[in-house]
């Protein structure tokens, strides 16, 4: 950063996530855009944005995955908005850093049939609406049913107020240590189906960082929008997919990993 504190393990969080999306997940290294140190300033970021929304087809899964620092600030009626700093962000938070409005209206540019925003930063003001989850037990179908609609997520490592906790023993934040833990290791399959969606990763995150921060942080889950299709996780190593499952893995998965 050239202007806050820096963040020890930022880049490796960031290296490691393109490792599990590459090596458990099949996304293709082609479509990895990796931003670090100083290549990860506001308009490398918004540039990137860019690329997203012409390039995602309608099949496409996306997932925005960023490592730094959030900052809130108050607006003026008593809400708040959410900021995602950037390598050269300063105090002007509106000129210098990423508004978590500008999210949101990716997410609504973007062809991509489901998006996924990993945010391991803390901050007030997520631009996210609730809804219902299917229950995968009671579900017939029940992935294809999910997979179906369009998906627009995110998950976040915590709140305002609230830290990031990285620490010399785990060489990652709390946040991307658990990550790597669910996808990586499958813990986050929460049913045992074999497959992850983002509403189980996001129960996962919020127990265990709650856990091993603490309780310093505790990451947040929801939807940009109101449509309730789920991003999911698919192993590379699963057995073949049911052909009937509309998802995005038959088109081509992006990724942008953003860290300082």
């Amino acid at each position: 950063y050239d202007n806050v504190q820096n963040l020890n393990y930022a880049v490796k969080d960031a290296e490691s996530i393109k490792d599990v999306l590459m090596n458990t997940f099949n996304f293709p290294k082609k479509n990895i855009t990796l931003l670090k140190d100083k290549k990860a300033t506001k308009n490398a970021i918004v540039r990137a944005f860019s690329d997203i929304t012409k390039k995602a087809n309608e099949k496409d899964r996306v997932i925005i995955y960023f490592a730094g620092h959030g900052e809130t600030m108050d607006l003026p009626e008593g809400g708040e908005m959410g900021y995602l700093l950037p390598v050269d962000a300063d105090d002007d938070l509106f000129v210098s850093a990423i508004a978590m409005d500008d999210l949101k209206r990716i997410s609504l540019m973007s062809k991509a049939k489901h998006l996924l925003y990993l945010i391991d930063a803390c901050y007030g003001g997520i631009a996210a609406v609730g809804s219902r989850s299917l229950d995968a037990k009671t579900t017939p179908n029940y992935i294809d049913k999910i997979t179906r609609n369009k998906a627009r997520q995110v998950i976040t490592a915590g709140g305002r107020g609230e830290k990031v906790i990285e620490k010399p023993e785990w060489g990652h934040s709390a946040f991307t240590l658990n990550l790597n833990r669910g996808l990586k290791d499958g813990n986050a399959d929460m049913n045992g189906d074999g497959y992850i969606t983002a509403n189980e990763l996001g129960l996962f995150l919020n127990e265990k960082v709650t856990i091993d921060s603490d309780n310093q942080q505790t990451p947040q889950y929801g939807r940009m929008t109101s449509q309730e299709g789920e991003f999911v996780f698919i192993y590379s190593v699963n057995p073949v997919l049911n052909e009937n499952i509309d998802i995005a893995d038959e088109g081509e998965k992006m990724d942008l990993i953003l860290d300082k």
